[in-house]
């Protein structure tokens, strides 16, 4: 029965035992000691009665300290395992025995900490994907990669990583944004999408220069053109690029995985982004300007060679006819086609560093010479070296002088180890130069050129290149 009367005591809420241990320890002993006081006079003779309301007096002080010692030690027990979450345990959880405001108090607590540990969670991911990003986005803005393979590793990594389903780049072109780079948008269609400055989210982010998280929620109008384009339909994200106050264009990423569309996190992130891509644009930009001064001052070195060796006028020009003859034939793809024809006009660049006694010699070199004469495809190659976008154009102009039995100059290459077009401008290379004057010798026919390279087919010159130029020829 006791049990029954005490359990309910137990799971009573703090003021109410806050109150009653007041009572027990100050109202009640204080209305026995009143009494005690006012019935002493009348009954001297109750020394039993007054042992009897003394002992009552310190019971009642004792239950009511028992009482508010126990509600203390319980809110210190709370306090200390508090402080111990509060210094980085985490995985610290209050438990209580209480059934009162202190119980509660502990279940905000754990609830608290649990959301708090998720979202220390959530930030450890978002922290980890962003190092991700950067890193290998960074990495790639600092390679020796093209300009588009780094665009589109970008746009790729970042949208993968944001669990969006596309992303463009777009670059402004006088009143216009139009897409350079795409992930998940169709390719054929992706670069015909563009939006006038000014308009939708994508054109107000380059005008206003400022980074946009826009959802379809919000019933923003800008959002339309974007749905109109076919980019997105619930969500995107987009910011300027941005280089010394000139806007470059603009990154964006569309339609995230959750209804919510993207966060505040996921914008930081893409800003950061946009600051390096259009450091990486204008680094191009400025790269192209450099390499085009330099390939105007190459070919002027080019026609310098030409203008020193009267027997050589004209020879670029003719062996630039060959190889596009014979890529035409061997179906090689424009890129190769357009090495091919670099090379066929810089090939003999590096004779500007022969001396013109040995470049002019009327007679035969001898073996000195002959060694010197062979640098001529290094220094050719050396010239070549500084322009990145003829890295190709160089390798076929140091080795333009090798053979097939692996007798050339300067590195021995045999066949096997030569490539298509280094095979042909090879075989058109010394065919243009037996067709014309030397100044040690007159200039053969075509059909002497011709037996002459029938000769030395699979010796020094491919068989299968020079069976179709003497076919084309």
């Amino acid at each position: 029965m006791a049990a029954k009367i005490f359990k309910p005591f137990i799971e009573q809420g703090i003021l109410q035992k806050l109150v009653v241990a007041i009572m027990l320890m100050v109202v009640i002993p204080l209305l026995l000691l009143i009494y005690l006081l006012y019935t002493e006079a009348a009954t001297l003779l109750m020394k039993d009665s007054a042992q009897l309301i003394i002992l009552l007096m310190v019971g009642s002080a004792c239950c009511g300290y028992i009482l508010s010692r126990k509600m203390i030690i319980s809110i210190l027990k709370i306090t200390k395992e508090a402080e111990t979450i509060a210094r980085g345990n985490l995985t610290k959880r209050i438990e209580t025995p209480e059934k009162n405001e202190i119980n509660t108090l502990a279940q905000y607590f754990n609830q608290i900490t649990n959301e708090l540990e998720e979202n220390i969670e959530q930030l450890k991911e978002s922290k980890r994907i962003m190092q991700n990003v950067l890193l290998r986005i960074g990495s790639a803005l600092a390679s020796s990669e093209k300009i588009e393979s780094i665009l589109e590793l970008t746009i790729e990594t970042l949208t993968s990583a944001l669990n969006a389903s596309s992303g463009a780049i777009m670059l402004l072109e006088k009143d216009k944004l139009r897409t350079m780079i795409s992930y998940g948008i169709d390719s054929r269609g992706a670069k015909s999408i563009s939006t006038k400055l000014g308009e939708g989210v994508i054109g107000w982010v380059a005008q206003e220069k400022q980074a946009q998280n826009i959802t379809r929620t919000q019933h923003d109008h800008r959002f339309d053109v974007e749905v109109k384009l076919g980019l997105a339909h619930q969500s995107i994200i987009c910011a300027p690029l941005i280089y010394q106050d000139t806007v470059l264009g603009t990154i964006s990423v569309h339609d995230k995985s959750v209804e919510e569309g993207f966060s505040e996190d996921d914008l930081f992130l893409l800003k950061n982004l946009a600051a390096q891509t259009a450091i990486a644009l204008e680094n191009q930009r400025l790269n192209q300007d450099i390499e085009r001064t330099y390939l105007e001052t190459i070919s002027a070195l080019a026609l310098a060679v030409e203008a020193k060796d009267p027997y050589s006028r004209g020879h670029a020009k003719r062996v630039n006819e060959y190889v596009s003859k014979l890529a035409e034939h061997f179906h090689l793809d424009q890129e190769s086609l357009r090495t091919l024809q670099d090379a066929a006009v810089l090939h003999d660049i590096g004779k500007i560093g022969i001396k013109d006694e040995i470049l002019l010699k009327p007679t035969a070199l001898i073996a000195e010479e002959k060694r010197l004469m062979h640098r001529h495809a290094i220094i050719g190659e050396n010239i070549l070296k500084p322009i990145r976008s003829l890295e190709k154009v160089a390798y076929l102009v140091r080795h333009h002088q090798e053979q097939q039995d692996g007798k050339g100059y300067p590195d021995g290459l045999s066949g096997k180890e030569m490539s298509l077009s280094l095979k042909i401008l090879i075989a058109a290379d010394a065919f243009d130069a037996m067709t014309t004057d030397r100044p040690y010798r007159r200039a053969m026919s075509l059909k002497e050129a011709k037996k002459e390279l029938q000769k030395y087919s699979g010796i020094y010159f491919d068989q299968q290149v020079v069976e179709t130029l003497i076919k084309i020829f």
